[in-house]
């Protein structure tokens, strides 16, 4: 099983992005050994929170091969490109951390800190939403990797 990681700031509070991230979970766990590691946001201006985060969230990126930002500024990609980028690292045997942040962002030392940055889309979304529709890609990925229908 592939080992991949997602790591989000807060809780989801709404049953249904619960119940949604659920139900992803259970899907990619036929193509992954998911881990969703939740961490508490920061406190205090947003300055010093976003530093906060940074440090907590830093020590988690740097110890797999491939830290990925989830930012708005990232690198575009439809669901085909995600998945030969997917399924690239898959093959050289990268482990894989996705850090979603909190609903400031990112530190900028840990931007830079972090080549590697992938946007789910250049609209904003709620923090809620971007995390279920983060791990829908990545199942969707799997799917296109795996050749099965879902992706269509």
């Amino acid at each position: 099983m592939y080992p991949i990681t997602l790591l989000a700031f807060g809780k989801l509070r709404l049953e249904p992005c619960r119940g949604l991230e659920k139900h992803y979970l259970d899907m990619l766990r036929v193509y992954a050994r998911m881990d969703l590691v939740e961490l508490p946001e920061g406190k205090g201006d947003p300055a010093r929170q976003l530093k906060d985060e940074a440090a907590r969230l830093q020590p988690r990126l740097v110890a797999v091969k491939c830290p990925v930002l989830l930012t708005p500024e990232g690198k575009l990609r439809d669901s085909p490109a995600f998945a030969r980028w997917l399924g690239e690292r898959m093959e050289r045997g990268e482990s894989l951390a996705f850090a979603l942040g909190s609903s400031h962002g990112f530190d900028p030392a840990l931007k830079k800190a972090i080549p590697e940055q992938m946007s789910l889309s250049p609209m904003t979304f709620p923090h809620e939403l971007s995390r279920v529709m983060f791990l829908e890609q990545l199942f969707r990925a799997f799917a296109i990797l795996r050749g099965k229908d879902y992706h269509k």
